[in-house]
């Protein structure tokens, strides 16, 4: 049916097609209007051109501009490190460090802080020090302060100063730069110049070292601008802005104090406009190049270079309105004398073109109505040819989900079932377990490794944290976040949550190796997935913790008579024909009295007391129950009459031997008699395993109570025989 629809339709449109299919009479209207439009496209061409020719000879003014702030930037630091090598040579420094290990001698000091203070005064610099190898600081001179007071000078500059101990073991004549700090003389953001001294003896005696303040690249800067409204930007390769116009409004945008001395630099791609951010994210990733980003309304040319020998890029920014302002007036000129002409020519071309394209422009528009239709027909098509895919997975999982034995099967349910609707290349679905703390990958896909998780490192998956479905397009790009429970380098990632009556049961995880866009039908249709997933998964434990309720006594924990017979019975029906199994009945011996003389309360907390005895006296494997009212059973599968023999003999003297606390000072005691029934000596049934065990029990209680008897006496070698065991 669709095809014959289709057809139809096409045959409508072939119709509508010749209906309007006419012949052009205006022929010399034609010529006129395409000579018309060969001169319009001629002249946008050659205007083109020169604009852009004009463009790019701007561009240039700005980039050899940004070179020349780059070489500035980098002669600054380069002299700074040449006058600071050249002013070692001074040999006072050597002479004062040799002479003494400790503070300079006093000649020695007058001499160096003489030099010092010339050296500051020629230089310029925030401050200029002395330092021996042990850090002691020998001599200082800041700027503005002069020569410190040897009470001021630090005994160990190693741990205060970035640059006192990489400096130590340079050759002679080699420097080091470091990053910027705030320094404790100056009270401002420095950078620290550092060279050794060596004496003749080659023994490494010290460094000596200056602060520049990096407030001098600014003025630096501002003294190159490149034209009245450009500015020029400093950032390191850590991202920090050095120097920008608007250095305070980064800081207060980021929360940091405003202090142009002391205050730490901003980054600078946590501010400004997202285009701004994305000219940084540029900056960061190539040495040099140019970039444009919008502030404000208004665009602006970013062209930046890396300056030599350091971690600094500088930038120069100038709005494209003063940049261009040259091609903008020839525009502007070329639309007053040109554009009068070009307005007549094209008014006199579309006086012919109208009445020459008349019938093609309704021939174009029944095409478009025919084209839309089409669109429209193959996109219902597709629509419901997908619709129907993926309702007949959904449905196909959720016959699978309903069959599934175990949540192990479950997962792999619905692992497959999302595979089938997104084929990613990797997955992994993890399941909560709350009482042991821990989420498991029940079910995996691909080369990507999953491992056992705490539910806490669990619940860091952003999809747990939002409580929906989280999908990152792109894992490689710089602002994406990454998923600390399924760690990819590339690619996409989704992130699915499992959760179901206000429970969080797990998370699954799809990984593409490649970057792809995910639509929202199938984000819904994965969304509908996750939800029966986590339903199903809910339910199934909601049943088994309701089937553990019924089966369980409320008052002791253990295991009820009903539950008890159901598991013996499927015991003895998988049992082989010779397996032992033993069937213990234990009954407390005048439990009425202890109830009647202490009160059922205690009462109560004896029977607590005796199951937790019990329990600790037999194996994971064996299975206790609370029979009757102060009546127990035990179950001990694989274990024969002389076993069983020990281990209710076991029970027997831990009861007699238990004190029983019932409140304060109060203390009570019970005795237990205990009887003894084994398969296949005494039956193969369930009834008579417990008619035979019953008749054991009645007889201990008829000897005497506190005493252990078994149906059949146990064979040669078996257990030890106690005074209180009999045989019925």
């Amino acid at each position: 049916m669709p095809t014959d629809t289709n057809e139809a339709t096409a045959q409508t449109g072939m119709t509508a097609l010749r209906r309007f299919r006419v012949p052009i009479r205006a022929r010399t209207g034609v010529v006129v209007v395409s000579i018309a439009l060969l001169g319009t496209v001629a002249g946008l061409v050659v205007l083109s051109q020169i604009t852009d020719q004009m463009r790019g000879e701007a561009d240039a003014r700005q980039d050899r501009h940004v070179a020349e702030e780059s070489a500035s930037l980098e002669a600054l630091m380069a002299s700074a490190s040449r006058d600071l090598r050249l002013a070692r040579r001074n040999t006072v420094f050597e002479t004062a460090l040799a002479d003494t290990s400790g503070q300079l001698l006093p000649a020695d000091r007058a001499a160096v802080e003489t030099a010092i203070t010339y050296l500051g005064d020629r230089y310029k610099v925030d401050e200029i020090c002395l330092i021996r190898s042990d850090g002691l600081e020998a001599a200082r001179w800041v700027g503005g302060a002069g020569v410190a007071p040897l009470s001021d000078l630090s005994p160990d500059e190693r741990q205060n100063n970035p640059a006192v101990l990489p400096t130590l073991p340079l050759a002679d004549d080699a420097f080091y730069e470091t990053a910027p700090y705030v320094s404790p003389d100056s009270n401002r953001w420095v950078l620290g110049l550092a060279t050794p001294i060596i004496l003749a003896s080659g023994v490494h005696a010290g460094v000596l070292h200056m602060e520049i303040p990096i407030e001098r690249f600014a003025t630096e800067l501002d003294g190159m601008a490149f034209g009245p409204n450009s500015y020029s930007v400093l950032l390191d390769r850590s991202g920090k802005l050095l120097v920008h116009p608007e250095l305070d409004v980064f800081r207060t945008q980021q929360g940091i104090p405003v202090n142009p001395d002391t205050a730490e630099f901003p980054i600078a791609a946590a501010a400004g406009s997202t285009s701004w951010r994305d000219a940084v994210s540029t900056m960061l990733s190539n040495p040099s190049g140019a970039t444009t980003f919008q502030e404000g309304g208004a665009t602006y040319r970013l062209t930046y270079q890396a300056v030599p020998g350091s971690t600094r890029i500088v930038g120069v920014v100038t709005p494209t309105s003063e940049l261009y302002a040259d091609v903008n007036r020839v525009l502007l000129n070329l639309a007053v004398t040109a554009g009068p002409l070009l307005i007549l020519v094209i008014g006199v071309g579309a006086w012919f073109g109208q009445r020459a394209s008349k019938s093609n422009r309704r021939l174009a528009q029944v095409n478009a109505r025919l084209e839309g239709v089409n669109e429209a027909l193959e996109q219902t098509s597709r629509s419901s040819s997908e619709l129907a895919r993926e309702s007949a997975l959904l449905n196909q999982f959720t016959e699978l989900s309903a069959l599934s034995e175990d949540e192990v099967a479950l997962s792999s349910a619905t692992i497959a079932t999302l595979d089938e609707l997104l084929h990613p290349d990797d997955a992994a679905l993890h399941v909560s377990n709350p009482s042991k703390d821990r989420a498991v990958p029940q079910a995996t896909q691909g080369e990507q490794a999953a491992d056992v998780l705490s539910l806490r490192e669990l619940g860091r998956c952003p999809a747990l944290r939002r409580s929906s479905l989280y999908v990152t397009t792109d894992v490689s790009a710089r602002l994406a976040y990454g998923c600390p429970v399924y760690p990819v380098e590339s690619g996409t990632l989704a992130c699915i949550p499992l959760v179901a009556l206000g429970e969080t049961v797990g998370a699954a995880h799809l990984h593409w190796r490649e970057p792809r866009d995910l639509s929202l039908p199938l984000r819904l249709a994965v969304t509908r997935v996750a939800e029966h997933a986590a339903l199903s998964i809910a339910n199934r434990r909601l049943l088994l913790a309701l089937r553990g309720q019924a089966d369980t006594d409320a008052r002791t924990g253990l295991t009820n008579s009903r539950a008890f017979d159901e598991s013996v019975a499927r015991i003895l029906s998988l049992r082989a024909q010779r397996d032992p199994l033993s069937v213990l009945m234990l009954d407390l011996d005048h439990f009425k009295e202890f109830n009647d003389r202490y009160g059922h309360p205690a009462g109560d907390e004896a029977l607590r007391a005796f199951a937790n005895l019990m329990t600790s006296c037999i194996r994971d494997d064996d299975l206790a129950a609370r029979y009757g009212g102060e009546e127990f059973a035990i179950a001990l599968p694989g274990t024969d009459a002389a076993a069983a023999l020990e281990v209710a003999e076991r029970i027997r003297e831990r009861t007699e031997a238990t004190i029983i606390p019932l409140a304060p000072g109060v203390t009570g005691r019970l005795t237990v008699s205990i009887g003894i029934s084994s398969a296949p000596a005494d039956g193969t049934e369930l009834l008579s395993l417990l008619r035979a065990a019953d008749e054991a029990l009645y007889r201990a209680k008829l000897d005497g109570r506190n005493r252990v008897v078994t149906r059949q006496p146990p064979k040669a070698g078996g257990a030890r025989r106690v005074p209180r065991t009999t045989t019925a």
